[in-house]
Order: C-alpha cells, then sequence, then structure tokens
C-alpha cells in the first residue's frame, strides 16, 4: 500500500500493529505502555473534541509546549481535521509566541500550562482572531472552589481571615519576577488589593528591595489576571482543558458521530500539515510551510535506508517542535515500533536509558559533547592506574578504529578514489597486531561506557548541528555507533544520513533514495563544482517544503528551478557519494583585509580543549579574528587549584592573567599552521565570558544553535576590543 497521507500512515500502523506498544509515558516513575490502538482512540477522541468547539478544516491552531504524550496526540489530531498546527517552543517568549500566531492567522492555540498562558495573557489584546485556547495543565488560581473555572485550580487566598502561605509565597515570586502573572478571583484581587495596602513596605524591605511601596503596588496590580467561574460565557475568548475537550470529544463519539474519521479519509497529499517557524538567527522567522507529501517521503525512504523496523524501542529527549524530532516519532509510527519520553538532563535521561534499554536514539551534538566531556571528566578523577589504563584503550583503540576504517572504506576521500596498497597492507598489519588488546580494551574500557546507553542501542542518530569530530571520533572508538544526518525544516528534515551499511566518518552520510544534492560556486550558482571542493549545497526533490507562509518573495529567493539553496557549505568526496558540511555561508567571516574565514571549523577546533564550554568566532569587518569563550568552568576550577590562583568572583577568575594566558595556550596549540590552518585564522583574540549562551537571553535558537548577530551586537564592545 502506497501511503499518501500522515492519516494514511497512522490507519495503517493501527490495522498493523494495533496491540504493539507504540508510546511509553512516565507514571509514577515507571513507563507505562500505550498501544496503537490505544492512542488513536486518544486522537480521535481530541480530534472529536476539537470539532465541538469549532475548529474547522484548514484553520491553523498554535500549539505552544514542550515534548510529552499529549503534544502527539494534539498533532495528529489537528491534522486529522486536515487542519495546520503551528509549534513553539514551552520556552517562547510572548514576543514569539505573537508573532508566530498572529503571522499565521491562528484561529485557536494550545497552551502547556501557566507558564505559556501568562505569556498569552500579555498579547492576548493583540491577537483578536484566536478564539479558543486548550491548556494541557491546568493553571493555580486564587479564590474560593466554587468561583473557579473548570481549566483551573482553585487555590485559597486566606486561612481564618489571614493571607494563606500559598498566597504570601505567590506574591513574593510575583514582586522578584516581574515576568510573572498571578490569576485570581475579584473577591482574591480585593484582598489581594488590601493586603498591599498594608504590607508591601515590610515586603520590599525584607527582601532588601531599593523599590518605593506604590508604584512596587501599582505594577504589580497590572499582572494580576481576574477571572470567574463563567469565564467563556461572558468572554470571546473561550477557554478549556484538555481534559474537557476529551470529554466533548467522548460525547460525540458515544452518540455515533463519525465526523472526525471521515474528515481524516479526504486528507489529500498537497494539504498542508503544518507552519513550522524558522529559529530567525539574522531576521523574523518564516514560516515554512510543510505538506503531507514532504513527510510522507522522509517516511517512506529513510525506514529501508536506515534498517530501522517494528522491534526498534527509540528515547525521545528532543522537544516534539523540533522538526527532527517530529519525523522521528511519524517514522518511529509508520514501522510499529515505540517511543519513550525522556529528557535530556543526566539525572532522568541515564536512568531512563537503564530501563528502557533503547535501540534507537535521536539527538543533536550538544548531547554527545555533553557525553563526552562527562566520561572524559570521569576518567581524569580516577586513580593513577585507571587513567593509564583508560589512555591506553583510547589509543590502541584509536589506531585500531583508523585501520579498521582504511579496510572497510569508512573514512571519506576527497582528493583521490581510493587508498593505496601500502596503506591496506599497513591497515592490515595493524588490525592484526593490535586485535587481541583492542578487545582487552573493548572489555576494560569500552564496554562499561556503553552501558551507560542501556548497553543495546544499535545506533544513534544526530542532526540539529556538526558533530565534533573529536566526538566522533572517540564514540566510534568505543563502539557507540552514531549516524550523523543533515538536514533543515525545509526539507521535512532528512536529506542524508550515515545508515548502518554507510557509516563514513566525518560526513553526514550519503543522500536518502529520491534527494539530489548538487555543489555549486558560491559566486555563480549555475556552476556546479568537481567533487572534492567546497561550494553552496542544493537540494531538489519530494521533501522540500511548499513555500514560506505568506512570503513569496524569501520562497523565490531560495527555491529557483526546483532547486533548494540550503545556504550551507559542503563538499561531496570524491566519489561524489557522501557529504561533508563546512558551515554556513551567511557565517562566513570577511577580514578588512578581504580573507574570507569559515568560523565553524575553528570553533569545532577549540572546543576540542577541554576548558572550553562554548565559543564563537567573532571579526567581520575587523583586522583579525577574536573568540569569545565561555569555560568548562569545572574543568578551570581544578586548574586554578592546582596553580593556586585566588579570586574572589567569576569577573575576577575570567581576567586573571594566569586564566587568560591558559587560553591564549590553549588557542594557539588548537590553531596552529601545523593543523591546517592559515596565519589569518591563528593570531585570535580571546574574550572569556562568564556565562552561557542561552535561548532565555537571547544568544540561542530554539534548536540550540548560537544566534551569531545577537551575540555580535550584546559583546560588540569585546569584539572591538579582542579584533582590533
Amino acid at each position: 500500500m502506497k501511503l499518501q497521507t500522515l492519516n494514511e500512515m497512522l490507519r495503517n500502523s493501527v490495522n498493523l500493529y494495533g496491540d504493539r506498544t507504540a508510546f511509553k509515558v512516565k507514571k509514577d516513575g515507571q513507563f507505562a505502555p500505550i498501544t496503537y490502538q490505544e492512542f488513536y482512540k486518544k486522537v480521535e477522541i481530541f480530534g472529536s473534541g476539537l470539532l465541538s468547539i469549532g475548529i474547522e478544516k484548514f484553520d491553523h491552531v498554535g500549539l505552544v509546549s514542550d515534548n510529552r504524550f499529549e503534544w502527539i496526540i494534539s498533532d495528529m489530531a489537528i491534522i486529522g481535521l486536515r487542519a495546520a498546527d503551528v509549534p513553539c517552543s514551552g520556552n517562547s517568549s510572548s514576543q514569539d509566541i505573537y508573532f508566530k500566531l498572529s503571522h499565521s492567522e491562528a484561529q485557536a492555540t494550545i497552551l502547556e500550562g501557566e507558564t505559556q498562558f501568562s505569556n498569552f495573557c500579555k498579547i492576548a489584546k493583540d491577537l483578536p482572531k484566536i478564539k479558543n485556547i486548550i491548556l494541557y495543565d491546568r493553571i493555580k488560581m486564587f479564590s474560593k472552589k466554587e468561583d473557579t473555572p473548570e481549566w483551573t485550580i482553585p487555590t485559597n487566598f486566606e486561612e481564618n481571615g489571614e493571607i494563606s502561605k500559598k498566597f504570601e509565597a505567590e506574591i513574593e515570586l510575583l514582586i522578584k519576577n516581574k515576568n510573572k502573572y498571578i490569576f485570581l478571583s475579584a473577591e482574591a484581587k480585593i484582598f489581594l488589593e488590601k493586603y498591599l495596602e498594608k504590607n508591601i513596605g515590610s515586603m520590599l524591605k525584607s527582601f532588601g528591595s531599593k523599590d518605593t511601596a506604590s508604584p512596587t503596588k501599582d505594577e504589580l496590580l497590572k499582572r494580576v489576571v481576574t477571572l470567574e467561574k463563567e469565564y467563556n460565557k461572558n468572554h470571546s475568548l473561550s477557554i478549556f482543558s484538555f481534559d474537557e475537550i476529551n470529554r466533548f470529544g467522548e460525547e460525540l463519539l458515544a452518540k455515533g458521530d463519525t465526523k472526525f474519521s471521515e474528515i481524516s479519509k479526504t486528507a489529500l497529499p498537497e494539504d498542508l500539515v503544518t507552519i513550522i517557524y524558522t529559529s530567525g538567527t539574522t531576521a523574523d522567522p518564516k514560516g515554512v510551510m510543510l505538506i503531507h507529501s514532504n513527510f510522507i517521503h522522509n517516511i517512506r525512504v529513510t525506514p529501508p535506508t536506515q534498517k530501522l523496523n517494528k522491534e526498534d524501542r527509540y528515547l525521545s529527549i528532543l522537544p516534539s517542535w523540533h522538526i527532527f524530532e517530529r519525523i522521528a516519532e511519524y517514522i518511529a509510527l509508520s514501522t510499529g515500533a515505540s517511543t519513550a519520553y525522556s529528557k535530556p538532563f543526566k539525572q532522568i535521561l541515564l536512568p531512563d536509558l537503564k530501563a528502557e534499554k533503547p535501540t534507537v536514539m535521536i539527538s543533536v551534538p550538544r548531547i554527545w559533547e555533553s557525553v563526552y566531556k562527562g566520561v572524559m571528566d570521569k576518567a581524569k578523577k580516577g586513580s593513577t592506574l585507571q587513567k593509564t589504563i583508560f589512555n591506553w584503550a583510547i589509543g590502541i583503540g584509536e589506531k585500531y578504529k583508523e585501520a579498521e576504517g582504511i579496510l572497510n572504506n569508512t573514512l571519506p576521500l576527497f582528493d583521490r578514489a581510493d587508498y593505496t596498497s601500502e596503506e591496506i597492507t599497513q591497515a592490515k598489519k595493524m588490525i592484526k597486531s593490535l586485535g587481541w588488546k583492542y578487545r582487552l580494551a573493548d572489555k576494560l574500557v569500552f564496554k562499561k561506557i556503553r552501558e551507560v546507553t542501556g548497553g543495546e542501542l544499535r545506533f544513534a542518530i544526530s542532526g540539529g548541528g556538526a558533530l565534533l569530530e573529536t566526538v566522533d571520533l572517540f564514540f566510534n572508538t568505543v563502539g557507540i555507533v552514531v549516524c550523523e544526518g543533515y538536514g533543515l525544516t525545509e526539507t521535512s528534515p532528512v536529506l542524508t544520513a550515515r545508515n548502518p551499511k554507510d557509516r563514513i566518518m566525518f560526513t553526514v552520510g550519503p543522500p536518502l533514495p529520491e534527494v539530489e544534492i548538487k555543489i555549486v560556486d558560491k559566486d555563480n550558482y549555475d556552476k556546479e563544482l568537481p567533487n572534492g571542493e567546497v561550494g553552496i549545497v542544493l537540494t531538489k526533490g519530494p521533501m522540500v517544503m511548499k513555500g514560506y507562509y505568506k512570503n513569496e518573495e524569501k520562497t523565490k529567493e531560495v527555491i529557483k528551478d526546483d532547486w533548494f539553496n540550503t545556504g550551507d557549505l559542503g563538499k561531496k568526496t570524491y566519489s561524489g557519494k557522501y557529504l561533508k558540511l563546512v558551515g554556513r555561508i551567511k557565517d562566513t567571516i570577511v577580514l578588512r583585509g578581504g580573507e574570507n574565514i569559515e568560523p565553524h571549523p575553528l570553533e569545532d577546533r577549540l572546543k576540542e580543549s577541554e576548558y572550553i564550554n562554548m565559543v564563537i568566532v567573532v571579526g567581520q569587518d575587523k583586522s583579525r579574528l577574536g573568540a569569545l569563550i565561555v569555560p568548562d568552568f569545572e574543568a578551570l576550577k581544578i586548574y586554578t587549584e592546582e596553580e593556586d590562583i585566588k579570586y574572589k568572583n567569576i569577573d575576577e577568575l575570567i581576567n586573571h592573567p594566569k586564566v587568560l594566558s591558559l587560553f591564549q595556550k590553549e588557542q594557539k596549540r588548537l590553531i596552529s599552521k601545523e593543523h591546517g590552518f592559515t596565519p589569518y585564522e591563528t593570531a585570535m583574540g580571546i574574550a572569556l565570558l562568564p556565562h552561557e549562551f542561552t535561548m532565555e537571553t537571547g544568544e540561542m535558537t530554539e534548536t540550540l544553535k548560537m544566534k551569531r548577530f545577537e551575540i555580535h551586537k550584546k559583546y560588540k564592545k569585546e569584539i572591538d576590543r579582542i579584533c582590533g
């Protein structure tokens, strides 16, 4: 059966794998299984509930939440209605939510909980088209139980005529967090006004705040949202809990209503499924329109290429709004596999890996960098004997795997077709002489590292950014297969991926079937470059988006003659079969002398230092390059103790002459002519930063890529100082 829509895919999987486990969700700390039939029933119930509140075919529905089981239920229900969802991260700012919901002309939105509802309240008056809100988690409301709407959790605001401890704690939070909103009944608001009149001065004093009482009180009351029991009757905007929508759906289905499944069956391959807004590293986000046939391409060709099947167990750690995670969940559903929801924090992830023993994991490079650093840090803290054994094992493993790569053709060649007979003979000797040592190293060291992943991981697929070569090499050495892949939101997303058959190191693998890729001259897109030369990556195939929503001009800029311009710089191996990425055209730094430099290889090299956590190379229009570095403060602390460096605070630490000297030495060690870097890449000024780049501070995108433009703007003074 040739599937044409996601709706057909889901129905087909329910028919084939009905009693098998589709998802596993934590309940009281344990994974509880949900079968394909149970999952479809939940989709049908929620979809019918959406119909009951007026969600119609071709509507746009916001989906503001991080990964959780309700997300995929909502997604498949919205798609089942032939509507389209507009996903946003649960951490999105109110401005970000406003832009996406406004630009996409959404008629309704699903919000995860109180944080997202607070953000929505700030912009609600500017979104008159939103007629319905659905909350996964009810919000806390201070009121008497009988005064609260269904979608809230009633919380006492007074106890025996005095303020309740919970209400007092909430007011303290409100004073400290100027972005927070509070939800009250009319009676609770009057109580709050009287309480603040008497106590605001003493409260501010107890926090050591210099704010004055009256303006603070007025500002606090502006962040009070008054709600009433009959909210939906008295407002044009209706609000419901997720449970209530499900009750509406159950009632309809109990009456024999089959509208949801009937609409679902009429879906067409060209129907819009979703509008996903790109991260907007340089300008306003663009709304990528993806249709059924885009996703179906990836769903059809990926499982046979990657050898995915119904016995696979996926562990989900990326947010569901991330296109990479989303396609992984669709592929798991299409093959009869199961997906267990975890989180990318070691206190949650590590126990889940042991409990679930996944066979497949979808991940981003930052996760593998973190695991790599964790293993290396643990090794450094071991006894002298343990350190000796670890270093010996890694040394043996690297030599053995390099020889194996030559014999198996899993090391890429860009300037010639084959290894020489001498290289092959040497590799065979190496394998023969090191075989028993590698097996011993595996038993003593590598096996224990693999057990961290649960011990049954067939492979992990890493995407959403470049995998550091040192990290790639390390996991290859210890026998954890990390298949790097490549794609974009605009390509639904996967274009290329290493797979169990074509595991070519340091590349993003071969293109998927039906995906065409060519490398063109960055100054002349009509000129295709020979294999091995660096140029712009163009792609063509059924996975390329319909276009950018309400932005024909930008669509025409990136799609010409059906070829989509990825904006990425890459080169093919000599054989033309595999792709290696080297950076992004927009990230190219042009120095005052006219030299063009790709920052990514330099950043990847610098991140090999144990003392460097994050780094961005800068220098546009300057006389030399510079590097803004966020140190690995744990490693730096050990160094300062060894060197007896005294400091009072972080600022003093990162400006200490000995510490700056350490980072200058690291830069010179890693970025040198001996390592193939040019003279204008090596003369690099250094500035150390006290905090990581984060999404909350606007320096990282939702997919954890650096917003170079924002960082350049924020650290202009430092850049001017270090780049001349």
